[in-house]
């Protein structure tokens, strides 16, 4: 049963985690054509495109997977610690964001990508990217629990992506807020939260 269940979750992360950093590769550095093209069209182009890259991961799966390396309980273990930390981010951050900015409507809608505030309360008052920070110990749990060799290396390779992409979010934040998010990129780290000393009187 566990095997099973850990097939079954190597496979979703090969299938949607590089399809995802797709789909936002494809938004980021275009935010401005895609906001005059329109929310619906933009995703009627961008996520088959999206869907199309994940169906040959998964027709690929038994190459980029490679080897079980099997059952590791106290992979196990770290695993589902991960998830109670990843689940604890989550609700945290998600009190901040409505439904339109968690798929990324506010960059691709003219009047969303006006209205909206610069977040800076709460866990955004931490790290500058709570969902980033939250999804990579998602990622990194779903690793240990499945225990697939490739996966292991497919995912150090999409390290690089992933920074890149927070990089190209940040120019978009930028043209978006001005000064507002260089001074907020001043006070607050991008993913790794400070240690902060308190000072006793």
């Amino acid at each position: 049963m566990i095997g099973r269940l850990r097939d079954l979750l190597a496979i979703l992360n090969l299938v949607v985690i590089p399809s995802g950093i797709l789909f936002w590769f494809l938004i980021h550095p275009w935010a401005r054509l895609w906001r005059r093209l329109g929310v619906i069209p933009t995703y009627l182009i961008v996520v088959p495109l999206s869907v199309a890259f994940g169906a040959v991961l998964f027709r690929c799966r038994g190459s980029l997977l490679g080897k079980d390396l099997g059952t590791n309980w106290s992979l196990v273990a770290i695993a589902l610690l991960l998830y109670g930390v990843m689940t604890r981010l989550q609700f945290q951050y998600r009190k901040h964001l409505s439904p339109r900015m968690l798929v990324g409507i506010s960059e691709l809608s003219p009047a969303g990508h006006k209205q909206d505030r610069l977040l800076q309360e709460g866990t955004y008052g931490v790290v500058r990217h709570p969902r980033y920070l939250s999804a990579g110990i998602g990622v990194v749990a779903n690793l240990l629990l499945s225990n697939h060799a490739g996966l292991y290396l497919l995912m150090l390779c999409l390290l690089p992506a992933g920074y890149l992409m927070v990089v190209m979010e940040e120019r978009e934040l930028i043209e978006r807020f001005g000064e507002e998010y260089r001074q907020y990129q001043r006070k607050v780290p991008r993913i790794i939260p400070r240690w902060r000393k308190t000072s006793s009187e």
